[in-house]
């Protein structure tokens, strides 16, 4: 009785895995891009906010002599502040956990 040998065939990722890690790595490029848009609008908030400082700070006098108050406006930049420094921060320590492949933590 004589047996015939079958031929295996080996993928690169030995049983398949990689096929099945597709749709793992394509939402982790969706994380990572949305991620990056997050800390470029938290790059141009925070700029947006020292801008307004500044145009706050050399319009101070003219607007106490108009008889204006910057309520509205120092709402706005406590906000910009805490809402783009913290993210910056944390996308900061993202990318150093990132690169040096340590966990980061704060406190």
């Amino acid at each position: 009785m004589r047996r015939c040998r079958q031929s295996s065939v080996y993928s690169p990722g030995g049983c398949g895995c990689g096929l099945l890690l597709l749709p793992v790595i394509a939402v982790s490029i969706g994380v990572m891009f949305v991620l990056a848009g997050l800390a470029a609008a938290a790059l141009v908030l925070f700029i947006t906010a020292i801008g307004v400082t500044v145009w706050l700070c050399r319009s101070r006098e003219q607007r106490r002599a108009d008889g204006k108050t910057n309520v509205g406006w120092i709402a706005f930049l406590i906000i910009a502040y805490l809402l783009s420094i913290s993210y910056l921060a944390f996308f900061i320590l993202l990318l150093v956990s990132t690169f040096t492949g340590e966990s980061v933590t704060v406190g």
